[in-house]
C-alpha cells in the first residue's frame, strides 16, 4: 500500500463529508512519465511527501513537480486564486519542449500587430473548470500583448490541507498541444509533443495576467446593445499638443475641431471616416481623425491633455459598431 499523508488523509476526509467522492487511492503509485519533453528521453515526474491522486476518474498531481517535470515554471496569484504556468519558448533550445513552445507560438495570429514572442501561460482557477491560455507577446512599443481564449476543463485544479496545489496532468497539458495517455495496468500517465504543431483555434486578444486579472473578458459585465464586432483593438490616447498631434493641433482629418470623450483616430483600412463605434470600457466614439503611424487595429482617443494621455497609457478593448 502506497504512503498517504495526513494532510491528503484530512483532504480526502473533508471531500467524502462534503458529497465529492470521486477521490480515488490506488492499491499502487500512479506514476508520470514525460516521453522526450524536456529532454530526448524517458523521465519520470518526481513526486517526494505528496503522492497523485485520482479524481472523477482524473489524475491530479502537485503542480510544481507537474510543471518543472514538463519544463515549465509554476506561478500563484492570491486574489484570484489561480495558478499559472509559463513555457517559455526557444527555437535554438536543446529542451525539444521549448522548441516545440516557439513552434506554437508561432503560429499565432498576430491580428495586424508586430509582435514579438515571449511565452505561452495558461492559467487554472482552483475549483473551477474553466482555464485561460494566453499566448504572450511583445508589440513594437514594448508593451504586453496576450492572444487567447478560455479552455473547458474536464476536471479541475484542486488544494489539498496542507496547501499543495493539484493539477489535473491531462487538462493542463493538453492546453498547451500536448498530447496526453494512460496507461492502466501500470497506472501510468504519459506526455508528449505532437508530430505536427498546429495553428491555435478561436483565439483572440485577451486580458494580461496580473492584478487578479483572471477572465478573457475585461469587466464581466454585459454590453449595451451595440452593432457588429469589429474585433479586439490595441488602445492608446493622444491630445493636440505638438508631441502626441504634430502640427495638427486640435484639427482632425475628416471633422473639424477634435473633442475629447467624442473623437477617435483609426486606421481606414479597418473603421472607415467618421463611423460611430462602442468601446468597451469607453462607450460611444465617432472616427473623425487618423494618422499615419496608426496599426490597422488600433485606435487613438482624444483626451483632453498630454498627461491624462500618459497616465492613460495603452489598453487593448473589444469594439463594436453602434446600432
Amino acid at each position: 500500500m502506497k504512503k498517504i499523508t495526513k494532510a491528503v488523509t484530512a483532504f480526502l476526509l473533508a471531500a467524502l463529508l462534503t458529497g465529492n467522492s470521486g477521490i480515488v487511492f490506488a492499491d499502487d503509485e500512479i506514476s508520470v512519465r514525460m516521453d522526450a519533453v524536456v529532454s530526448d528521453g524517458t523521465d519520470y515526474v518526481p513526486f517526494d511527501d505528496v503522492q497523485p491522486i485520482q479524481l472523477d476518474n482524473r489524475t491530479l498531481i502537485p503542480a510544481r513537480a507537474m510543471a518543472e517535470s514538463a519544463g515549465m515554471e509554476v506561478g500563484w496569484d492570491q486574489p484570484t486564486q489561480t495558478a499559472i504556468l509559463t513555457l517559455t519558448p526557444n527555437a535554438g533550445s536543446d529542451k525539444p519542449i521549448e522548441r516545440f513552445a516557439a513552434e506554437a507560438i508561432s503560429k499565432v495570429n498576430g491580428f495586424g500587430l508586430e509582435l514579438a514572442p515571449k511565452s505561452i501561460t495558461a492559467a487554472l482557477r482552483i475549483n473551477s473548470s474553466t482555464a485561460v491560455i494566453r499566448y504572450n507577446f511583445t508589440d513594437s512599443d514594448g508593451d504586453n500583448v496576450s492572444i487567447g481564449k478560455q479552455y473547458e476543463m474536464v476536471s479541475q485544479a484542486v488544494l489539498i490541507n496542507d496547501g499543495t496545489l493539484m493539477v489535473p496532468v491531462r487538462d493542463s497539458m493538453e492546453m498547451f498541444g500536448l498530447k496526453v495517455g494512460w496507461d492502466q495496468p501500470s497506472l501510468c500517465a504519459y506526455v508528449s509533443l505532437p508530430k505536427e504543431v498546429e495553428e491555435p483555434e478561436g483565439i483572440a486578444i485577451i486580458s494580461n495576467h496580473g492584478e487578479g486579472e483572471y477572465a478573457a473578458n475585461d469587466s464581466g459585465e454585459a454590453l449595451p446593445a451595440v452593432g457588429g464586432y469589429i474585433g479586439r483593438f490595441k488602445v492608446t490616447h493622444y491630445c493636440p499638443c505638438e508631441i502626441c498631434n504634430g502640427g495638427w493641433g486640435n484639427s482632425t482629418a475628416w471633422a473639424g475641431t477634435m473633442i475629447p470623450g467624442q473623437t477617435i483616430a483609426v486606421n481606414p483600412n479597418v473603421i472607415p471616416p467618421l463611423a460611430n463605434v462602442y468601446i468597451d470600457g469607453y462607450g460611444y466614439r465617432i472616427a473623425e481623425d487618423t494618422g499615419s503611424g496608426l496599426e490597422e487595429y488600433q485606435i487613438d482617443v482624444a483626451v483632453p491633455s498630454h498627461d491624462i494621455a500618459m497616465a492613460l497609457g495603452v489598453v487593448y478593448r473589444d469594439v463594436y459598431y453602434a446600432q
